[in-house]
């Protein structure tokens, strides 16, 4: 992703987490100054009710956003068997591990420390300079952030898994990120018959570790790419991430436009 496009999904996680809070505001500041010892009686009232039923609306994506970062958490276990369970190696000045198993597979794992790790048969299965695309692929993930940004893209997509285009933005995001990690691999001198190679052989990565992989997205755009690399790479979702974080404070918007109503008319009343 872009420089934007990565500022835009901090900024949509961030409202993501607040939202709630700001669009309780209102309903907290209504309680106090109407007393708590009147709390059972206010909490019937219209104007609560309605700041109530938006927090809950602004909470849904944010619970679906902490909800999927936190199961990501518990794959630290994971990586750290797979570390404990693995043999380092190197090939061209980059640095992986070996693990145990009877398929092709590459991936990095790791969102804060990313680790390379390639299994014992895409040792033994690939060449040594398709073995070398495939390791450049990952060095690119493991420059990029790709596995710490690629777990924020997920979890955006368990907040709005309600709307189908985000499903689709955060796929086009991945995909994005995993041509740019083939263009990488090719300026560092993989030959493009040698990265075809390794992606077609490659499986998906083992779901429980929290990772980026060559085998990741849609493989057949990206092997087209390699053939034909005038095809043009998926759009930027910088827009995407703004506009869901303009639909996450709306609550909080009307939240406080219907305490400001509630606020005047009472005035007027007095008056």
């Amino acid at each position: 992703m872009s420089r934007a496009s990565r500022v835009a999904l901090v900024a949509l996680a961030v409202t993501l987490v607040l939202a709630p809070l700001l669009t309780l505001h209102p309903a907290v500041t209504h309680l106090y100054e109407a007393g708590f010892a009147n709390l059972s009686v206010e909490a019937s009232h219209p104007q609560v009710i309605v700041f109530l039923a938006l927090t809950a609306a602004s909470a849904l994506p944010a619970a679906g956003f902490l909800l999927s970062l936190a199961a990501a958490t518990r794959s630290r276990e994971e990586l750290r068997s797979l570390i404990e369970g693995s043999e380092p190696a190197c090939l061209g000045g980059i640095h992986y591990r070996i693990f145990s198993s009877d398929v092709v597979v590459m991936f990095t794992a790791g969102p804060f420390r990313p680790i390379v790790f390639v299994s014992s048969e895409a040792v033994r299965t690939l060449s040594s300079p398709e073995l070398h695309a495939a390791l450049l692929h990952e060095r690119a993930h493991q420059r990029n952030g790709d596995v710490l940004w690629g777990l924020l893209l997920r979890a955006v997509g368990k907040a709005f898994a309600f709307l189908p285009q985000t499903s689709r933005m955060v796929q086009m995001a991945a995909l994005r990120a995993e041509c740019e990690a083939d263009e990488y691999a090719i300026r560092g001198g993989a030959r493009r018959s040698d990265l075809f190679e390794a992606i077609a052989a490659a499986s998906p990565p083992p779901a429980k570790p929290v990772s980026a992989a060559i085998s990741d997205a849609n493989v057949e755009l990206r092997l087209v790419r390699l053939v034909h690399p005038g095809t043009p790479l998926p759009g930027h979702p910088t827009r995407g991430f703004l506009a869901l974080a303009a639909t996450v404070v709306v609550p909080a918007v009307l939240a406080h436009v219907v305490a400001i109503v509630a606020a005047v008319c009472t005035t007027s009343f007095a008056s």
